[in-house]
């Protein structure tokens, strides 16, 4: 049996604290309902009219009102407690007399499926569950066996037990302030084999970690490390901790160390019977860390585009380096007839204007009379900074050398090649 409350009044916050009273777990279905099992509490509280009493009473006085149902499906009840005013008790086979009198058009049914309905002339949940179920099945597939399941409070699922969020943070405060990395890492390691093991107690790992060191006169050096994928081994943390401090020390001695991992799911490989293994991610990312420690913070990363329309521009990300392509896969790109390759530099240029119109090119490797060309097209921003820029683009066909992608820039009056189309 499952009670389902869904609030009309009262604060939100109130409704797992409700339900902590009768279960200890509950589902959040949205921020106005939840539902948790009530099984076994009938030998507490009697039966089902009682329990529900109880219930309520509990409700009012946390200070939330709003309508209750139980029933032995855990969705059938949400369905009744969202749709039915009141306290709703649904016996054990004959929910559909109580839900019968709804429009159908309280299911949880995809538009397609309550179109065909309404052509069927089916109105109620009664009608709804008049018709054959092997019809239905037919006509409706899988969906249609679900709803009608699910009016009837047929068959059974597990709850998606909501879990407290908790943080996995460990705060030390020195005695003594410590200028030397050795000693540092030191208390680093203890509070870091102290956190992996209650992050792995709880069937995860390691996601990123967060590594505050407060220093003298209450300055904070902050560092934030990423991982390309979860990681439960504190060696591995405990070395990119090292090679972070390494590329970037602390401006002054520590006097406080505050060091927080969050959590996610770990990593499952499935690893093949005949091919070798593929090198560990986690050896990636040390070799990314020993680089940065040799070159300096921010050297290393990966690169990605602005979102501006600033010509080439670019930046390294320095965190979660392979989150690019990780999400649902793009929809293929049209073909192109043309691509461009873009000169690095570009290649500085003269050209000969007629009426305002390229009319003759000349640079490095190209010359020639301009055959055709397309434009301009001006782009300008970022006047308020540095990167501030502002030129106009042509698309030209140089006789005898092909075709070719140039522009003026506006801050003294000079031109360029920026690529030629293959």
């Amino acid at each position: 049996m499952f009670a389902c409350i869904h609030r009309r009044s009262g604060p939100a916050e109130h409704l797992p604290v409700l339900a902590a009273q009768f279960a200890n777990g509950h589902e959040l279905l949205d921020e106005d309902t939840i539902v948790f099992s009530v099984a076994g509490l009938g030998r507490l509280f009697g039966p089902a009219p009682r329990l529900a009493a109880e219930i309520a009473r509990q409700g009012e006085t946390l200070g939330v009102t709003g309508h209750l149902a139980l029933a032995r499906h855990p969705d059938t009840a949400a369905l009744a407690a969202r749709h039915c005013a009141g306290v709703t008790v649904l016996e054990p086979g004959r929910e559909g007399e109580t839900l019968g009198p709804l429009p159908v058009e309280v299911l949880p049914a995809s538009p397609a499926v309550l179109e065909t309905l309404a052509r069927w002339g089916v109105k109620t949940i009664a009608d709804f569950l008049a018709l054959p179920p092997l019809g239905v099945l037919e006509r409706l597939g899988e969906e249609g066996g679900r709803l009608q399941a699910l009016a009837e409070g047929r068959g059974q699922r597990m709850l998606q037990l909501a879990r407290a969020a908790r943080e996995f943070l460990a705060v030390r405060e020195l005695e003594a302030p410590v200028s030397n990395l050795e000693p540092l890492l030191f208390v680093i390691s203890g509070l870091l084999h102290d956190l992996v093991r209650e992050v792995t107690a709880t069937g995860n790992a390691v996601m990123e970690l967060s590594l505050q060191l407060e220093m003298e006169r209450w300055e904070v050096s902050e560092r934030t490390i990423g991982f390309p994928t979860p990681v439960q081994d504190p060696l591995v943390l405990l070395k990119q901790v090292q090679l972070a401090l390494e590329a970037d020390r602390p401006a002054g001695p520590v006097v406080g160390v505050r060091l927080e991992l969050r959590p996610t799911p770990p990593r499952v490989v499935q690893r093949a019977m005949f091919s070798p293994n593929a090198p560990a991610p986690e050896r990636l990312q040390t070799l990314l860390g020993r680089l940065a420690a040799l070159t300096g913070q921010g050297t290393v990363g990966s690169p990605e585009l602005l979102n501006t329309y600033r010509p080439d521009a670019w930046r390294l990300r320095q965190r979660n380096l392979f989150a690019a392509g990780t999400g649902t896969a793009a929809a293929p790109a049209p073909a192109l007839h043309l691509a461009v390759r873009l000169f690095r530099p570009a290649l500085p240029a003269r050209v000969r204007l007629v009426e305002g119109r390229p009319a003759a090119l000349r640079a490095t490797g190209v010359e020639g009379a301009v055959a055709a060309a397309a434009g301009p097209w001006r782009t300008t921003g970022d006047w308020w900074a540095e990167t501030a820029w502002a030129r106009d683009e042509w698309d030209v066909a140089v006789t005898g050398a092909g075709l070719y992608r140039i522009y003026r820039q506006h801050a003294g009056d000079v031109w360029f090649v920026d690529g030629v189309y293959d």
